[in-house]
């Protein structure tokens, strides 16, 4: 079911990217260099992190994306191959966690977000962006087979290496606390503090008229729901901070 909670939508990549980093930057206003995780760390890294020094730890659980980070970037500082529920990392270590497009992928993603409550350090935060299930690109992700998804990469998209080890699309699983019910309901039950909650329907796939074509459709499958899907957003940003432990 929607969530018709009002939601601030996303202008553009460079305020996304602004409203992350300006986040990391106040944790190393204080002299300290943040430790972050990159939580699914995949091919590349996503931020532009200027004028802020910090030690980067990657961990992912397909050892052809590690290596296709480490040939064309070589940028973390430590590098790890595990699966994320499992893998074995000291508590309260890391000042940020940051999680793009990956929880959507896995069973269990709530055994990782208990990891990740676990591993953050009092006053860190976690970044933690996911598709939106219940907006209308969600859906038809979610009622669409895994096929479907490396076919569309390929033909339509035009990545000739989609669903090839170390490229995307990976399976999509969708397990209930990647929503933004699932998300509160988990901050809330960990004392964690959601302190930012966007859409962010930015990245249009394709170009010309097949660009076109995909909006169209979506913008379909929200009018089809009746108001129950939203084609305004596809994805969801959130910037979760745990809490500063309490002597009193």
């Amino acid at each position: 079911m929607q969530d018709n909670l009002s939601l601030p939508l996303l202008s553009s990549y460079a305020q996304r990217n602004q409203l992350i980093c300006d986040r990391i930057g106040q944790l190393a206003n204080g002299g300290t260099c943040p430790q972050i995780l990159e939580a699914g760390c995949g091919q590349e890294w996503q931020l532009d992190l200027v004028g802020v020094d910090f030690l980067l730890t990657g961990v992912d659980l397909d050892g052809d994306a590690l290596q296709i980070r480490k040939r064309n970037f070589d940028d973390m500082d430590q590098i790890i191959e595990g699966d994320l529920r499992t893998v074995d990392l000291p508590d309260s270590s890391f000042d940020v966690i940051y999680n793009a497009y990956v929880l959507e992928h896995v069973a269990g993603a709530n055994l990782v977000m208990e990891n990740f409550a676990n591993w953050l350090r009092p006053n860190g935060i976690i970044i933690l962006e996911i598709p939106d299930p219940y907006s209308a690109k969600g859906f038809i992700t979610r009622i669409t087979p895994h096929w479907f998804h490396v076919f569309f990469y390929r033909n339509i998209l035009g990545l000739k290496w989609a669903g090839k080890p170390g490229h995307a699309p990976y399976p999509t699983l969708f397990d209930p606390i990647v929503s933004r019910r699932g998300v509160r309901d988990f901050c809330e039950s960990k004392g964690l503090s959601i302190i930012a909650e966007y859409g962010n329907g930015l990245y249009v796939p394709g170009r010309g008229f097949k660009r076109f074509m995909l909006r169209a459709c979506t913008r379909l499958v929200a009018m089809l729901s009746m108001g129950s899907l939203s084609d305004k957003h596809s994805d969801l940003l959130y910037i979760i901070q745990r809490k500063p432990i309490s002597y009193l």
